[in-house]
């Protein structure tokens, strides 16, 4: 993800804890300078985003059941729509659904 985005960061803007759970509510910004792959659950990829150029900003909340001090388990909901939109995936123009499918062959022989 690093990769894919630039200056990515999270500013933390709320901060609830009880007992063993810890909620995060964030805004993670960026901007998208390498194409982002996803993966299916075999590890092959299954999509990919070429690089727009374009910078985001999304909300997201997560939450984190400690353990020993430790993160035992952890959710998140995410904005990835909003992300997509900000980011000119969707909806996505006939020019860029030829750069997907591109970067998504190169990712697979890769």
């Amino acid at each position: 993800m690093r990769e894919a985005f630039a200056d990515v960061c999270w500013q933390i803007e709320h901060v609830v804890a009880e007992r063993d759970l810890v909620v995060l509510h964030t805004t993670m910004s960026g901007r998208h300078v390498n194409t982002f792959v996803s993966y299916d659950e075999t590890g092959r990829p299954a999509q990919a985003f070429p690089a727009t150029g374009k910078s985001f900003a999304v909300t997201q909340t997560h939450w984190l059941r400690l353990r020993d001090g430790k993160v035992f388990e952890h959710w998140a909901n995410r904005d990835d729509l909003t992300q997509a939109a900000q980011l000119g995936w969707v909806p996505p123009t006939p020019g860029y659904l030829l750069r997907m499918a591109r970067a998504l062959r190169q990712a697979r022989h890769s």
